[in-house]
């Protein structure tokens, strides 16, 4: 094994930045002054997670979820099918187990399904059609990634620079992937992942914790800084890995007599998940 330093937690920062557009925008700050590690220290931690990351497939889940938002404070209960790269299911357990809404997304279309009040909503997958049917604005990729345990963004070896460690052994990497930065803490003795920050550009869209610090998945906090909503999310019971059918995440028409709501035409559902 290669050595690297191990007395405190490593603070992994990956930058990613728009391709031809690197010296535009100003993404992760101060990584300019930031010295290089070791070429053998760089390749283990990026081999490191890149291998990781592969042995991890797909989720299925039962979630139980608490909702903090403007002093308030909400339980719910998720029954979650999660596959790579962005196909995700959720379903809403309601009183006595009965389902009352589906959340399917294929990584292009997002519908959500209010069985009881026959409510069909549908709009690209994307962070604001998420925001529409669950009050939580996060791309669906992303959302199906943290959900399994990972970072919000691959890392990518070849793409990847790395940078560090400065005075408290931040690693800072700088990749390329449309407009997201990424920052993220990992332990020192096993480069398990800690907590991390997504941001949109300048913006922070989301940070996030997992808890207890290990491979096994515990407990995930997400929080959208913006709209000062925190959503814990606690893994009642799961499997990776399992082999789930592709039906499961195929996008239904809307049911004979249900309201449908075209998030793309910029229309408001009249519904919330969770």
């Amino acid at each position: 094994m290669i050595g690297r330093p191990s007395l405190r937690p490593l603070t992994l920062i990956i930058g990613i930045v728009l391709s031809g557009c690197a010296h535009a925008l100003n993404l992760v700050v101060g990584e300019k002054d930031l010295p290089r590690p070791s070429r053998p220290v760089a390749q283990e931690i990026l081999h490191t997670l890149q291998e990781r990351e592969s042995t991890v497939t797909s989720l299925q889940a039962v979630l139980d979820l608490t909702v903090r938002h403007g002093g308030t404070q909400e339980y719910h209960q998720w029954v979650a099918a999660i596959a790579r790269p962005d196909l995700i299911r959720l379903e809403s357990i309601g009183w006595g187990g009965v389902t009352s809404l589906v959340v399917l997304s294929d990584g292009h279309r997002l519908v959500a399904h209010a069985l009881l009040q026959n409510i069909f909503v549908e709009g690209g997958a994307t962070p604001d059609s998420v925001a529409a049917v669950t009050g939580f604005r996060v791309a669906p990729a992303h959302l199906a990634r943290l959900l399994l345990g990972l970072p919000p963004l691959s890392v990518q070896v070849e793409k990847t620079e790395l940078y560090g460690p400065d005075g408290d052994h931040a690693y800072l990497l700088r990749g390329q992937e449309s407009s997201f930065t990424q920052r993220l803490w990992l332990s020192d003795g096993d480069l398990s992942l800690l907590r991390g920050e997504l941001y949109d550009r300048q913006s922070l869209r989301v940070r996030f914790r997992y808890s207890p610090a290990g491979h096994g998945l515990r407990s995930l906090i997400l929080e959208e800084p913006l709209k000062q909503v925190v959503m814990e999310v606690s893994y009642r019971s799961y499997n990776l890995n399992l082999d789930l059918p592709r039906e499961l995440f195929r996008i239904p028409q809307p049911t004979q007599g249900a309201q449908v709501v075209n998030l793309d035409a910029g229309l408001a559902p009249l519904l919330r998940f969770p």
